[in-house]
């Protein structure tokens, strides 16, 4: 049966047929960040029911389940492993790992980021922290963590909101011996109760995943005593270089190296001068910009309130 000869006269117009494609494509890809976004959500609440099951057990005294499909702490070494070969073996069954660190002579995580050659240099963290508490958001596997502890740091306290980051972290915290520790934990949850003050915040790499980043600048002030060091990934766009201004991604963005990976906890991409602004509304003040393009983008802010960092009371805490 032939179509209408409307039909016909409009498949014809080079320009509708371009429209439509593009539209269609347009569809699919909303579709798919749909699709996608669905999944990492039922897969969250997944997670969120496992832990609270692993809460409520862990408050009655069971014992753990040893069949639960993720852990926060390595596998322990059998008898007769040597322990270098037991950290290769941890490693190895990692099947992701963001950060590149050196856990040994021969052992060196797979991450796909160098933190030592592209961060460290032009992150600002201090070369001496002797005495200081420090705070490591969003730590991944800790490299700064670590360097931290390495630094002087008398105590480190780590913080990230995805099991698996923990899990690598308590990897690495065994191979080298680290005294840091890191809880699974969202920075919404900072609360000095809970974690006490510290001499110095790092909050590198997390402000564009957060989809309440004010209100996450503000749980950080509430603990932090000291400085804060803040990194971002920002756009600069040539008609608002000088005014404050974001882009709202709600289903993520492309990202990786290549821009080859779409990241559905992207979205907030703010330009300099509006992290800047949001910082200092947050409360935090001597704002200044470290760094910036074509370096990552970092900025040095100090607490209204100095004092030294101290451990949560214990009389006070929400558990006493």
């Amino acid at each position: 049966m032939s179509r209408p000869w409307w039909q016909r006269l409009v498949l014809r117009l080079p320009w509708l047929r371009t429209w439509r494609s593009r539209r269609e494509r347009s569809l699919a890809e909303r579709q798919h960040h749909l699709a996608e976004k669905r999944r990492l959500q039922a897969e969250l609440e997944v997670l969120r029911a496992e832990l609270q099951e692993r809460s409520e057990r862990g408050r009655s005294g069971a014992p753990a389940d040893e069949t639960a499909p993720f852990s926060l702490r390595p596998a322990p070494p059998p008898s007769g492993l040597l322990f270098s070969d037991w950290v290769r073996q941890q490693v190895e069954a990692e099947p992701y790992w963001f950060q590149r660190i050196e856990l040994g002579p021969t052992v060196v995580t797979p991450g796909w980021s160098d933190p030592r050659t592209e961060k460290l240099p032009y992150f600002g963290l201090p070369g001496d922290l002797t005495g200081k508490r420090v705070l490591d958001i969003g730590c991944a596997e800790g490299f700064f963590s670590f360097e931290a502890e390495r630094r002087g740091a008398r105590e480190v306290v780590a913080i990230d909101s995805i099991p698996d980051s923990i899990r690598r972290f308590n990897i690495c915290r065994a191979a080298l011996g680290s005294g840091a520790n890191a809880f699974l934990c969202s920075v919404y949850n900072l609360d000095p109760r809970t974690f006490g003050t510290f001499d110095l915040v790092l909050f590198y790499g997390v402000f564009y995943h957060l989809r309440h980043p004010q209100l996450a600048l503000e749980k950080v002030l509430s603990v932090c005593t000291g400085t804060m060091l803040f990194q971002s990934f920002v756009e600069d766009h040539h008609a608002f270089r000088d005014e404050p201004a974001g882009v709202f991604h709600p289903h993520g963005l492309m990202s990786g190296t290549r821009h080859e990976v779409w990241d559905p906890t992207t979205f907030w991409v703010f330009n300099g001068a509006a992290c800047k602004a949001l910082i200092e509304s947050a409360g935090f003040e001597d704002v200044e910009v470290g760094s910036s393009a074509p370096r990552p983008f970092v900025v040095r802010a100090r607490s209204p309130v100095q004092a030294p960092g101290r451990p949560p009371d214990p009389a006070t805490a929400p558990w006493s």
